[in-house]
């Protein structure tokens, strides 16, 4: 057996486990698909494997199922319960034993809510501190960013509703843009033990012939005292935005260029949305972290490998005052293939109204996800399974929408609803078929039944359906067709289209390979504006049911897809959420 034949065996074991027996090759192909990008080009050649163990696995019986995946996999035996999901076991923190307390901090930089891609961080600090009964500190790193980068106001409310949304609990909350005085403190330390200067050298000069030549400039020999003279000049407004800047003394021979004599704390005139214009210095992120970091006594940091650099310039100050260095963690990139990331993009995107608000699914914000049903577990558990590998990943939302379905399916009541339908008219109806019977979950029978009736128009008393209009064209004339949960059909298609009773056993259809189709009456339905991912709004007819679910429910439109009804005052309004 080889090694792939080998992982998919497991996923169809596990499948077949959850399923009482009976896995799916629908449902196994979207897991394996979903998790690995991997595997996606050789899609085909997965789905031969799948078919064959399907087929082979069923036919063995559950408790045999689940004897030989107690064998091979024993881990995904563990059922979870649907309150507080089983989450994937970490590897222990470094050298957690050497500190008091375990102390970790979540450091959003305030230029709009957390997105999906930000959740790696935000779920394995939180996993970590829950592990240790440590202290997670909620940091905004709200310093001066750039013309691109921007403190938002809103976001000081956003972010904390999107950890509340992920189930994350932080114990106090610090804003960077209160500690100016802290840093203001040390950058005259450091100037004083001669470990950083204040250099007014044009950028592009200091670049090209001292950076690139590992040339030091003459400001760096400069005395404490003209240093600390030209550091009044900085904060007193002498000098200029871009005029001068305070330089941590990393070294100009350092083989990383990144790492020459980088600069800690720089002019700006920006006003900020909590300070005001009450400081016009401002500190970089590595710099305002190396302080932090130690006044704020964290333990262990987890951050992405692109903040390696950061890491640096940090264990660097920790050196000069012979402090505790916290355990630096670091782990690879991950990129979404099907999901565009960019605070920037989308907070142009709100303000110009493009957008309806952050909750709008292209932002792909955590509030974006709690609007479409995404259940914060799905996230939580997709971002584990990632780990903390240094390998830059590339993954599918179909990883965190598996997960969302195996969360959420059991629970979604099922609903008909046609697009842009076509309207037909029932003709040789018996009289004793008056309405549709569709379970409310097929999986579960003792839930009972919707009855979808078949309501005449007042004026001429003819029953009218609703079908979709993809369903319309593919149909020939005659052909024989069953309206789900009602009975069979024949159609004939023209200006006036009619479905003319056949029969009512599904068998009829089944016996001549005849397609069955999804319908709405026309006289007892509900108009829905549903929005979808890419933002369009789709406008249709659900059954009658939809009118008595309330904001919040979380449905399944037969052959449409997953989604959440988010309004029910004028017309009902669902996000889409997956199919």
């Amino acid at each position: 057996m080889s090694d792939l034949e080998f992982e998919i065996r497991k996923v169809v074991l596990e499948n077949a486990f959850k399923y009482e027996g009976k896995p799916s090759v629908k449902s196994v192909m979207a897991a394996l698909l979903g998790a690995r990008a991997d595997l996606r080009p050789r899609a085909k050649e997965v789905k031969d494997i799948v078919q064959r163990l399907v087929v082979e696995i069923e036919k063995m019986g559950l408790e045999a199922q689940i004897r030989e995946l107690k064998e091979i996999a024993p881990e995904l035996l563990e059922v979870e319960d649907d309150s507080e999901p089983k989450e994937k076991e970490m590897p222990p923190l470094p050298n957690a034993d050497k500190w008091d307390k375990i102390v970790m901090r979540l450091a959003p930089f305030p230029s709009g809510p957390l997105h999906v891609g930000n959740a790696r961080m935000v779920v394995l600090n939180d996993y970590y501190v829950k592990r240790y009964d440590g202290e997670l500190i909620l940091v905004f790193d709200d310093t001066i960013g750039s013309a691109e980068k921007q403190v938002e106001p809103e976001a000081f409310d956003l972010i904390p509703e999107g950890l509340d949304y992920l189930g994350v609990k932080y114990h106090k909350t610090v804003y960077k843009s209160d500690r100016l005085d802290l840093f203001y403190k040390y950058a005259v330390d450091l100037i004083n033990r001669e470990e950083a200067y204040v250099c007014d050298c044009d950028a592009a000069l200091w670049r090209n012939e001292h950076k690139i030549k590992m040339i030091p400039c003459s400001c760096r020999t400069l005395k404490v005292e003209e240093n600390l003279a030209r550091w009044e000049k900085m904060l007193d407004g002498t000098y200029e935005e871009k005029e001068a800047a305070v330089r941590l003394k990393t070294g100009m021979d350092d083989p990383d260029p990144a790492m020459r004599d980088h600069v800690i704390l720089r002019i700006s005139e920006t006003d900020h949305p909590r300070v005001g214009s009450k400081y016009r210095v401002w500190p970089l992120l590595e710099y305002s972290w190396g302080i932090d970091d130690h006044e704020l006594g964290i333990s262990h940091i987890i951050r992405g490998k692109d903040l390696v650099k950061e890491g640096k310039i940090e264990q660097h100050i920790w050196n000069i005052y012979g402090w505790h260095h916290p355990e630096l963690i670091y782990y690879g990139r991950l990129k979404f293939q099907d999901a565009t990331l960019s605070k920037s993009k989308s907070r142009k995107e709100v303000q110009e109204g493009t957008y309806t608000g952050w909750n709008d699914p292209r932002t792909w914000s955590l509030q974006s996800l709690e609007r479409r049903g995404i259940h914060p577990d799905a996230v939580r558990k997709a971002m584990l399974d990632l780990g903390l590998s240094l390998v830059d990943i590339a993954i599918s939302m179909k990883a965190v929408y598996s997960e969302n379905r195996s969360l959420r399916d059991a629970d979604a009541p099922r609903l008909f609803f046609v697009q842009n339908p076509v309207w037909a008219t029932l003709e040789k109806l018996p009289a004793d078929i008056t309405y549709g019977e569709a379970p409310v979950h097929p999986d579960f029978p003792k839930r009972g039944v919707r009855k979808i009736q078949l309501v005449p128009n007042p004026a001429n008393n003819l029953i009218e359906v609703g079908i979709a209009q993809k369903d319309y064209e593919k149909s020939e004339n005659q052909e024989l067709l069953r309206l789900k949960d009602l009975a069979n059909f024949a159609i004939n298609k023209g200006k006036n289209p009619v479905l003319e009773f056949r029969s009512k056993s599904v068998d009829d259809v089944r016996d001549v390979g005849g397609r069955m189709i999804h319908w709405i009456p026309k006289y007892d339905s509900v108009p829905v504006e549903m929005t979808m991912i890419d933002g369009d709004v789709v406008t249709g007819l659900a059954e009658v049911g939809i009118k008595k679910m309330k904001p919040g429910t979380f449905l399944q439109f037969e052959r449409v897809g997953f989604a959440k009804i988010y309004d029910t005052e004028d017309v009902i309004k669902l996000a889409f959420s997956h199919k």
